[in-house]
C-alpha cells in the first residue's frame, strides 16, 4: 500500500507520474490559491510553512472530520501541479477531485494509478485504475 497519493489534472490516458519523460500535469494555481481552497473545504485543517513546502495537517477533530495529512509545494515559479496527501482515505481524495476539477491519483511508490471511486475508507488496500497503454 501506498502512503503518498499525488492527485491532479492532465489530459485523458496518460501512465503514472513516475514514468513521465516531463511534468504533463496542469498547474492547479499558486500554493496560496491552493491552500485557501483546501482549507475552505476542510476549516479544521492547520497550515505549517516548511523549508521548501506547505504542510497542512488535521487529525480526526472534530470527530467527524477526515484525518489530513496534505502537503503542497511549487513545481513551477509560482505554480502548484499536485496535491500530494499522506495516508489519505479516499473519501478526502474524492472531496479534493471533485472540488478542484482533478482527474488522476498517483501512488508514485508502486507506479500506481488509484481509482478512489473503486473502494472505501475502511478497506486495507486501494483500487487500481488502468493506464492507458499510450507513452510520455
Amino acid at each position: 500500500m501506498s502512503f503518498h497519493f499525488y492527485l491532479y489534472r492532465a489530459g485523458e490516458g496518460l501512465p503514472p507520474i513516475n514514468s513521465w519523460a516531463e511534468l504533463l500535469a496542469e498547474p492547479l494555481g499558486s500554493l496560496e490559491q491552493i491552500r485557501n481552497e483546501l482549507s475552505e473545504l476542510f476549516p479544521q485543517i492547520q497550515w505549517q510553512l516548511g523549508s521548501h513546502a506547505w504542510h497542512g495537517f488535521g487529525a480526526g477533530y472534530p470527530a467527524q472530520s477526515p484525518y489530513l495529512d496534505i502537503l503542497l509545494s511549487e513545481d513551477a515559479p509560482g505554480q502548484c501541479h499536485f496535491v500530494v496527501l499522506n495516508k489519505a482515505p479516499p473519501s478526502v481524495m474524492r472531496k479534493i477531485m471533485e472540488h478542484m476539477k482533478l482527474n488522476y491519483v498517483c501512488a508514485p511508490e508502486a507506479g500506481d494509478l488509484v481509482d478512489p471511486y473503486a473502494y472505501g475508507d475502511d478497506d486495507p488496500y486501494y483500487a487500481k485504475r488502468a493506464a492507458d497503454s499510450r507513452e510520455s
